[in-house]
């Protein structure tokens, strides 16, 4: 008897048959497990019996709504979720590349640092220096170094922007599902 109390549908969903009332027209929203009892009708309370289990497939079934929270990915969600990684990808991108070096100290320090080998130091002194009036041809590892700061300032700028593209991406998509979910 458990077993025909709800029947369900191929997707789950418990089967809601639609029993006309007999005073109004309106349907009654009637399950298995009430089958051979009676129900009440919400417009206007009229009681009406419902068939027995075996007579339910006689009544027509109240569809499934097909959108919704269980209607699965769509064109809104995929687009969100590739934004989302695309700004996560990018932004974690800029955090490892890091960002060319800032400001710089004197000329002593400078010579130290290129004897060092420390190339963010070299870069910082190297900043100061060039806003200083000295007159000279730079270095080839100063020239070096300029170059690799450029592209490294080049390559976090477009990292930026991709990660700006894809954020605006995912909430241009999140809002499309939000107003997808309030239209009916």
């Amino acid at each position: 008897m458990d077993r025909h109390r709800n029947e369900r549908r191929k997707d789950g969903a418990v089967k809601v048959f639609l029993l006309p009332c007999a005073s109004c027209g309106t349907d009654i929203e009637v399950v298995a497990g009430q089958a051979g009892g009676t129900a009440g009708c919400p417009s206007c309370g009229a009681h009406r019996d419902v068939p027995k289990l075996r007579d339910l497939g006689t009544l027509r079934v109240k569809p499934v709504p097909t959108a919704g929270h269980g209607a699965g990915w769509g064109l809104p969600q995929a687009v969100a979720l590739a934004g989302i990684a695309c700004a996560i990808v990018s932004f974690g991108a800029v955090a490892l590349v890091g960002s060319p070096p800032a400001s710089a100290v004197s000329v002593e320090e400078t010579r130290a640092r290129i004897q060092a080998g420390d190339d963010r130091a070299l870069y910082e002194s190297l900043e100061q220096l060039s806003q200083a009036t000295v007159d000279r041809r730079p270095l080839p590892e100063e020239v070096g170094l300029q170059r690799q700061a450029r592209f490294m300032e080049g390559v976090a700028r477009a990292l930026y922007a991709l990660g700006g593209l894809g954020a605006l991406a995912a909430a241009g998509a999140g809002v499309a599902l939000v107003a997808g979910r309030k239209s009916p």
